[in-house]
């Protein structure tokens, strides 16, 4: 018979949950889940003005330092969150740009201000 904490660790090295991922190193912080539609229209957004250019992904690839792979995962909303620099090296790439926005505070009364 296999001991509890053996099955634990099992466990834990096949089926790591989020926060064993993220304090191995294997992946980033997870965006907030409201957050991934707009990222993903975003990285969407991005292939049309590649094309238009007519740079492959090969050509972007090599314009950017980023794998051929990831961008091809972030063009089709595979990677649901890319980092700051993979997204203005992209933008930079093709010569286009990048804004972040800050939207106005709630105003008190509102449901974010009474934890719902």
């Amino acid at each position: 018979m296999i001991p509890f904490e053996a099955i634990r660790k099992q466990s834990r090295t096949e089926r790591p949950g989020p926060d064993e991922l993220i304090d191995r190193g294997e992946i980033d912080e997870l965006v907030p889940q409201a957050q991934p539609i707009e990222l993903r229209a975003l990285t969407v957004r991005l292939r049309a003005p590649r094309e238009q250019m007519g740079f492959s992904l090969t050509d972007l690839s090599e314009r950017t330092g980023l794998r051929r792979a990831a961008i091809s995962r972030s063009e089709n909303a595979w990677n649901l969150n890319p980092n700051l620099e993979t997204l203005f090296r992209y933008t930079e790439a093709l010569g286009v740009g990048l804004r972040l926005v800050l939207d106005e505070p709630a105003e008190p009364g509102s449901d974010i201000w009474d934890g719902s």
